[in-house]
């Protein structure tokens, strides 16, 4: 890998919103694949089932709070789908050896990586919330939809913001974050009292277990936290992917 002269990043580079969104599309061409749309909601799909299944329970708002929504909704659903897309985001553009090619244009370095931020949260948002909200209606919680929506939301924002930063960052980011999903979210951060707080799925669990009137113990954050906190950690994602790319020496 050869390093770019200094004197080259220290260059002017174009700031106009035309540049932006060329590559928001550029890079959402290259996430919307068949193979991930149909993956996603199918993984959507399951949530329905559990979501009728829940109709015939007992308490079926607990039931679809708990199940269907919280620990497969947003403590699996939701996050496999982001960093399927977030992590290949901008990987692709490596596979394909289209990063240089942007690497040495005039663009301000922050514009890459915030693109693949939005445009992973312009496809998951909709393929995720749409099933889940589904689940909610045909489980006869429809009360649940707003906060579901929400919920989804910020999750996504947060997710896409760490996820691309670890596309940047590190080495097979997709198995590294796939290793966090399934031992910290879905396992430390439910058994570990007060791990939950580092969680970023207990505060989307949170939203909707308060819409439910239902007691979560790892998800009892304060509504107005459930929404800053993963705002605040997308951002902070964003801006360690664009140190990560500052820095970075392409091929």
């Amino acid at each position: 890998m050869s390093a770019v002269p200094a004197s080259e990043r220290a260059a002017a580079r174009s700031s106009s919103p035309s540049t932006f969104l060329a590559l928001y599309r550029l890079v959402l061409r290259l996430q919307v694949t068949p193979l991930r749309v149909a993956g996603i909601l199918a993984l959507g799909g399951l949530a329905v089932l559990l979501g009728v299944l829940a109709r015939g329970d007992d308490d079926p708002l607990d039931v679809t709070t708990r199940v269907a929504l919280g620990t497969y909704g947003l403590g699996m659903v939701l996050p496999l789908a982001t960093v399927w897309l977030a992590t290949s985001s901008i990987g692709d553009l490596v596979e394909d050896r289209l990063l240089v090619y942007l690497w040495l244009k005039p663009v301000p370095r922050w514009q890459l990586p915030a693109a693949a931020v939005l445009a992973t949260v312009t496809v998951v948002v909709p393929l995720v919330v749409v099933p889940l909200v589904a689940t909610a209606a045909v489980a006869g919680a429809s009360q649940l939809t707003g906060a579901i929506a929400l919920a989804c939301v910020v999750s996504v924002a947060a997710y896409s913001g760490i996820f691309v930063a670890a596309g940047l960052w590190l080495r097979r980011a997709l198995w590294w974050s796939l290793l966090y999903i399934l031992v910290w979210e879905n396992g430390l951060a439910r058994a570990v009292v007060g791990a939950g707080r580092i969680s970023i799925a207990t505060y989307g669990q949170s939203l909707v277990a308060d819409a439910a009137g239902v007691t979560i113990r790892y998800a009892d954050r304060p509504t107005l936290a459930s929404i800053v906190v993963p705002l605040v950690v997308g951002a902070l994602g964003v801006a360690l992917a664009v140190i990560r790319y500052r820095r970075a020496e392409i091929d």
